[in-house]
Protein backbone atom coordinates (compact mmCIF):
# COMPACT_ATOMS: atom_id res chain seq x y z
CA UNK A 1 0.00 0.00 0.00
CA UNK A 2 1.66 3.62 -1.21
CA UNK A 3 0.82 6.53 0.86
CA UNK A 4 1.18 10.51 0.20
CA UNK A 5 3.87 12.39 0.06
CA UNK A 6 5.18 14.24 3.31
CA UNK A 7 6.55 16.84 2.01
CA UNK A 8 2.76 17.27 -0.01
CA UNK A 9 0.48 19.89 1.40
CA UNK A 10 -3.11 18.43 1.81
CA UNK A 11 -6.60 19.46 2.46
CA UNK A 12 -7.35 16.50 2.96
CA UNK A 13 -6.35 12.41 2.26
CA UNK A 14 -8.32 10.02 0.40
CA UNK A 15 -8.08 6.00 0.52
CA UNK A 16 -8.54 4.37 -3.29
CA UNK A 17 -11.42 1.92 -3.39
CA UNK A 18 -11.56 -0.47 -6.07
CA UNK A 19 -12.48 0.98 -9.13
CA UNK A 20 -11.09 4.60 -8.89
CA UNK A 21 -8.42 6.40 -10.67
CA UNK A 22 -6.50 9.60 -10.40
CA UNK A 23 -8.91 10.69 -13.68
CA UNK A 24 -12.30 9.18 -11.54
CA UNK A 25 -10.83 10.75 -8.47
CA UNK A 26 -10.09 14.36 -9.60
CA UNK A 27 -13.43 14.55 -11.30
CA UNK A 28 -15.68 13.30 -8.63
CA UNK A 29 -13.70 15.89 -5.91
CA UNK A 30 -13.79 18.55 -8.71
CA UNK A 31 -9.75 18.91 -8.40
CA UNK A 32 -7.93 19.29 -11.78
CA UNK A 33 -5.81 15.79 -12.42
CA UNK A 34 -2.43 17.60 -12.58
CA UNK A 35 -2.43 19.01 -9.81
CA UNK A 36 -4.06 15.94 -8.05
CA UNK A 37 -0.99 14.18 -9.54
CA UNK A 38 1.70 17.00 -8.40
CA UNK A 39 0.48 15.75 -5.29
CA UNK A 40 0.92 12.17 -5.42
CA UNK A 41 4.43 12.33 -6.91
CA UNK A 42 5.12 8.91 -5.28
CA UNK A 43 2.21 6.95 -6.46
CA UNK A 44 2.92 5.87 -9.93
CA UNK A 45 -0.96 6.70 -11.98
CA UNK A 46 -1.05 3.05 -13.71
CA UNK A 47 -0.07 1.20 -10.54
CA UNK A 48 -2.90 2.65 -8.30
CA UNK A 49 -4.23 0.33 -5.90
CA UNK A 50 -6.73 -0.80 -3.18
CA UNK A 51 -5.55 1.55 -0.17
CA UNK A 52 -3.49 3.77 -1.57
CA UNK A 53 -3.64 6.98 0.26
CA UNK A 54 -3.91 10.14 -1.97
CA UNK A 55 -3.19 13.95 -1.01
CA UNK A 56 -5.74 15.85 -1.77
CA UNK A 57 -4.38 19.50 -2.86
CA UNK A 58 -6.84 22.09 -1.76
CA UNK A 59 -9.14 23.35 -3.97
CA UNK A 60 -12.34 25.69 -3.87
CA UNK A 61 -13.98 23.69 -5.70
CA UNK A 62 -12.91 20.97 -4.60
CA UNK A 63 -15.50 18.51 -3.04
CA UNK A 64 -15.20 16.91 0.47
CA UNK A 65 -13.26 13.41 -0.04
CA UNK A 66 -15.91 12.13 2.96
CA UNK A 67 -18.34 12.31 -0.02
CA UNK A 68 -16.92 10.60 -2.30
CA UNK A 69 -16.62 7.77 -0.09
CA UNK A 70 -12.92 7.71 0.77
CA UNK A 71 -11.71 8.22 4.50
CA UNK A 72 -11.25 11.87 4.93
CA UNK A 73 -8.54 12.76 7.74
CA UNK A 74 -8.50 16.32 6.65
CA UNK A 75 -9.95 19.08 8.72
CA UNK A 76 -13.09 19.34 6.77
CA UNK A 77 -16.34 18.31 8.25
CA UNK A 78 -19.88 17.14 6.68
CA UNK A 79 -22.30 16.17 8.79
CA UNK A 80 -26.16 17.02 8.35
CA UNK A 81 -25.63 19.86 11.41
CA UNK A 82 -23.22 21.51 9.43
CA UNK A 83 -24.94 21.26 5.89
CA UNK A 84 -27.95 23.12 7.17
CA UNK A 85 -29.10 26.03 6.25
CA UNK A 86 -26.36 26.58 3.63
CA UNK A 87 -28.43 25.59 0.55
CA UNK A 88 -27.32 22.11 0.31
CA UNK A 89 -29.46 19.09 0.35
CA UNK A 90 -28.63 17.20 4.07
CA UNK A 91 -26.55 14.09 3.72
CA UNK A 92 -27.86 11.36 5.94
CA UNK A 93 -24.82 9.23 7.42
CA UNK A 94 -25.77 5.00 7.04
CA UNK A 95 -27.56 4.77 10.72
CA UNK A 96 -30.33 3.60 12.41
CA UNK A 97 -32.13 6.65 12.12
CA UNK A 98 -32.06 7.04 8.06
CA UNK A 99 -35.06 6.06 6.13
CA UNK A 100 -35.33 2.70 5.19
CA UNK A 101 -36.87 3.17 1.68
CA UNK A 102 -34.34 5.63 0.88
CA UNK A 103 -32.80 4.37 -2.49
CA UNK A 104 -29.07 2.90 -2.59
CA UNK A 105 -26.64 4.81 -3.47
CA UNK A 106 -25.11 3.39 -6.75
CA UNK A 107 -21.68 2.18 -6.99
CA UNK A 108 -19.42 4.66 -9.00
CA UNK A 109 -17.45 3.53 -12.42
CA UNK A 110 -16.50 5.37 -14.93
CA UNK A 111 -19.84 5.27 -17.30
CA UNK A 112 -21.47 7.56 -14.34
CA UNK A 113 -18.53 9.90 -13.25
CA UNK A 114 -17.05 10.30 -16.85
CA UNK A 115 -18.65 13.56 -18.36
CA UNK A 116 -21.48 12.53 -20.91
CA UNK A 117 -19.85 14.28 -23.92
CA UNK A 118 -16.23 12.44 -23.26
CA UNK A 119 -17.95 8.84 -23.96
CA UNK A 120 -17.29 6.82 -26.40
CA UNK A 121 -19.08 3.20 -27.32
CA UNK A 122 -16.30 0.89 -28.66
CA UNK A 123 -17.26 -0.85 -32.20
CA UNK A 124 -16.68 -4.31 -32.71
CA UNK A 125 -13.37 -4.90 -33.93
CA UNK A 126 -12.46 -1.21 -32.42
CA UNK A 127 -9.05 -1.13 -30.69
CA UNK A 128 -7.44 0.79 -28.01
CA UNK A 129 -5.08 1.75 -30.77
CA UNK A 130 -7.87 2.71 -32.92
CA UNK A 131 -8.89 5.17 -30.18
CA UNK A 132 -5.73 6.70 -29.39
CA UNK A 133 -5.22 7.41 -33.35
CA UNK A 134 -9.13 8.98 -33.31
CA UNK A 135 -8.27 10.93 -30.38
CA UNK A 136 -4.92 11.75 -30.37
CA UNK A 137 -4.28 9.85 -26.83
CA UNK A 138 -1.32 8.24 -25.58
CA UNK A 139 -1.82 4.84 -24.20
CA UNK A 140 -0.93 5.79 -20.76
CA UNK A 141 -3.71 8.70 -20.97
CA UNK A 142 -6.79 6.08 -21.65
CA UNK A 143 -5.29 3.70 -19.67
CA UNK A 144 -5.21 5.78 -16.64
CA UNK A 145 -8.90 7.17 -17.46
CA UNK A 146 -10.21 3.42 -17.55
CA UNK A 147 -8.25 1.73 -14.76
CA UNK A 148 -11.41 -1.19 -14.65
CA UNK A 149 -10.71 -1.73 -18.15
CA UNK A 150 -8.24 -4.16 -20.01
CA UNK A 151 -7.23 -1.97 -23.65
CA UNK A 152 -6.00 -5.06 -24.73
CA UNK A 153 -9.56 -7.19 -24.78
CA UNK A 154 -11.84 -4.33 -25.50
CA UNK A 155 -14.69 -5.78 -27.14
CA UNK A 156 -18.10 -3.96 -28.73
CA UNK A 157 -20.38 -1.98 -26.67
CA UNK A 158 -17.80 -1.27 -24.05
CA UNK A 159 -18.02 2.29 -22.89
CA UNK A 160 -14.53 3.76 -22.55
CA UNK A 161 -14.05 7.29 -21.16
CA UNK A 162 -11.62 9.55 -23.67
CA UNK A 163 -9.96 12.56 -21.53
CA UNK A 164 -9.77 15.90 -23.30
CA UNK A 165 -5.65 16.24 -23.32
CA UNK A 166 -3.18 13.95 -22.56
CA UNK A 167 -1.40 13.41 -18.92
CA UNK A 168 2.01 13.83 -18.58
CA UNK A 169 3.91 10.61 -18.44
CA UNK A 170 6.74 10.46 -16.33
CA UNK A 171 8.62 7.22 -17.13
CA UNK A 172 10.37 5.11 -14.84
CA UNK A 173 13.83 3.97 -15.14
CA UNK A 174 13.44 0.74 -15.81
CA UNK A 175 10.36 -1.73 -16.40
CA UNK A 176 9.66 -5.37 -16.01
CA UNK A 177 7.72 -6.70 -18.36
CA UNK A 178 4.43 -9.02 -17.25
CA UNK A 179 2.62 -11.60 -18.89
CA UNK A 180 2.09 -10.94 -22.63
CA UNK A 181 3.93 -8.09 -22.99
CA UNK A 182 6.41 -7.50 -25.50
CA UNK A 183 8.94 -4.84 -27.24
CA UNK A 184 5.76 -3.78 -29.09
CA UNK A 185 3.25 -3.45 -26.70
CA UNK A 186 6.10 -1.74 -24.10
CA UNK A 187 6.77 1.03 -26.88
CA UNK A 188 2.57 1.54 -27.37
CA UNK A 189 2.30 1.35 -23.86
CA UNK A 190 4.65 4.45 -23.46
CA UNK A 191 4.80 5.71 -26.69
CA UNK A 192 8.05 5.08 -27.77
CA UNK A 193 10.31 4.22 -30.60
CA UNK A 194 10.77 0.57 -31.04
CA UNK A 195 14.26 1.67 -31.82
CA UNK A 196 15.07 3.51 -28.49
CA UNK A 197 14.28 0.49 -26.83
CA UNK A 198 16.23 -1.41 -28.42
CA UNK A 199 19.31 0.61 -28.00
CA UNK A 200 18.99 1.59 -24.56
CA UNK A 201 18.83 -2.06 -24.25
CA UNK A 202 21.72 -3.24 -26.06
CA UNK A 203 22.01 -6.63 -24.58
CA UNK A 204 18.78 -7.65 -25.50
CA UNK A 205 17.41 -8.94 -28.90
CA UNK A 206 13.85 -8.15 -29.79
CA UNK A 207 12.34 -11.62 -28.72
CA UNK A 208 14.13 -11.32 -25.28
CA UNK A 209 11.16 -8.64 -23.87
CA UNK A 210 9.41 -10.94 -22.22
CA UNK A 211 7.58 -11.68 -19.34
CA UNK A 212 9.81 -11.72 -16.01
CA UNK A 213 12.23 -8.92 -17.81
CA UNK A 214 13.74 -6.03 -16.38
CA UNK A 215 14.59 -3.67 -19.21
CA UNK A 216 15.55 -0.18 -19.52
CA UNK A 217 13.49 2.63 -20.93
CA UNK A 218 14.93 5.46 -22.06
CA UNK A 219 14.72 9.24 -20.62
Amino acid sequence: MSTTNSNATCSAQYTVKRGDSFYLIAHRLGIQLRDLLEANPDIPPSRLTVGDVLCIPYSNEAQNPGDAGGNQTGNQENTPDNNQGNGNPTICPPCPECPSDETPEQPETPENICPPNRRTVVQNGQTASDLQLRYDLSYYTLQTANADKNLDELKGGDVICVPETNLPCNLPTTYTLRENESLESIAVTYNLPIASLLRVNPCLAPEDFAAGVTIRLPN
